[in-house]
């Protein structure tokens, strides 16, 4: 994986009056708010074993804040695109190119911790992995 492997975390525009997605890296103690919001990983890289089992395993802590006119919103997250043989997981859950509901009833003002998971063999060649993360709001 090449040092240029940064990991940027995407929130999508949201329409007029609606919400403002902020994710925070807390992990580092630093931060970033809005749609240009990024969870910088580092340079990671992995070395096969004897076995050919070797993989890179990467966890960071992110806050999610939600600002807007509404009392709560649901929020999910889905991959850009897929992502054949790395596993990403958002509090356990394992993440697809299918939004997946983290937080069915987040309020909109708080602020609620989420940990990012990635998973990628050392078999899988060097790439963008973390960028390739949505993060979605939706009221009802």
């Amino acid at each position: 994986m090449s040092a240029a492997d940064a990991a940027a975390v995407s929130a999508r525009p949201a329409a007029a009056n609606a919400l403002t997605l902020r994710l925070i890296n807390i992990d580092d103690g630093g931060g970033a708010g809005g749609t240009d919001a990024l969870v910088d990983v580092g340079a990671v890289s992995a070395r096969p074993r004897g076995d050919g089992k070797g993989q890179i395993q990467v966890r960071k802590r992110v806050v999610l804040r939600l600002d807007g006119p509404f009392p709560n919103a649901r929020v999910s997250v889905a991959l850009a695109v897929d992502m054949p043989g790395a596993t990403m997981r958002v509090d356990g859950h394992a993440i697809g190119v299918i939004p997946r509901v983290i937080d069915p009833v987040h309020r909109v003002g708080a602020t609620v911790v989420h940990e990012i998971e990635l998973t990628i063999p050392a078999s899988v060649p060097a790439g963008t992995f973390l960028g390739n993360l949505h993060w979605l709001a939706e009221t009802d």
